[in-house]
């Protein structure tokens, strides 16, 4: 039977009992350049560290980047292993914000629960609570979904784009940034950037 398609209105059997469940066999983790601000900031290290330190590269994914994982079981490099909690809790990436819903249309706030975290009541939770109990969901949605417009655009281009444009596209949307300075904009400006140099003028 289809899972029924959820709204933020919408309560559904969302929990968390600090488990790992949502951090083990990942290495799917996108990050988002608003999420290698947030965390290079809070991390207090700079955008570089933080890329070489805690990211890799997707092959053949235009131009994505994920968290590291650590181990057999392909532990987020982010979850602590003595307590289960994320060590970046605050700043983490819209996907873990999202889980265990998987979004439908993120523009229109439609999305399925997955029923992947463990439960101890049958107490039910609205959707826009658990979207948006630190606020990251409704922060950060609006360039979230400007991002994915942008990664689908690149996709359709990416084999064509020489490999000295794909280091420049990812240096300017990854690295080229000011951490004292407001973040959306800036990685408003660098997305803009992008698409007029690398997708309306291949």
């Amino acid at each position: 039977m289809d899972k029924e398609v959820l709204t933020l209105k919408s309560k559904a059997a969302l929990d968390c009992v600090i488990c790992d469940r949502c951090c083990k066999y990942r290495g799917d983790i996108r990050l988002t350049p608003i999420n290698v601000l947030e965390i290079s900031k809070y991390l207090k290290i700079s955008i570089r560290e933080f890329i070489d330190k805690y990211t890799m590269e997707l092959e053949g994914e235009a131009p994505e980047i994920v968290i590291k994982t650590v181990g057999e079981d392909r532990v987020c490099v982010f979850n602590n292993s003595n307590n289960y909690k994320c060590n970046v809790h605050k700043f983490r990436p819209i996907q873990c914000v999202m889980f265990p819903l998987f979004p439908i249309d993120v523009k229109n706030d439609l999305f399925i629960n997955m029923g992947t975290c463990i439960k101890q009541t049958n107490k039910k939770t609205t959707v826009n609570k658990w979207l948006n109990k630190d606020k990251i969901y409704k922060r950060n949605k609006d360039i979230y979904l400007k991002w994915i417009k942008l990664v689908e655009e690149l996709q359709f281009k990416w084999n064509n784009i020489s490999n000295e444009d794909k280091i420049r596209i990812r240096e300017i949307l990854f690295l080229e940034y000011d951490l004292k300075k407001n973040f959306r904009k800036q990685v408003s400006l660098n997305i803009d950037k992008i698409v007029k140099e690398y997708i309306e003028g291949v």
